[in-house]
């Protein structure tokens, strides 16, 4: 659901969600898997659960941030 259409909750969408999950681990650097999760339904409610793994896997895809599997948390990447 990266395009919108009329029926479109812009607050559950990929790229909103992806933006505030961006900014959450940016702001800490490394951030444990469940923080971060506690944080985005913190902000918008457990309706946001359902597409939280879908921008993670877009970050990801964007390699924005990368998982490390040892201590179970996502690292932000600083491409410039």
């Amino acid at each position: 659901m990266i395009t919108p259409n009329k029926h479109t909750e812009i607050k559950y969408s990929i790229l909103y969600l992806a933006g505030i999950t961006l900014k959450a681990i940016k702001r800490n650097g490394t951030i444990h898997y469940d923080d971060l999760k506690n944080i985005v339904t913190q902000t918008l409610g457990h309706d946001s659960t359902d597409v939280f793994h879908q921008s993670l896997s877009f970050l990801f895809l964007m390699n924005k941030i990368v998982y490390k599997k040892d201590i179970d948390s996502f690292v932000y990447i600083d491409t410039l």
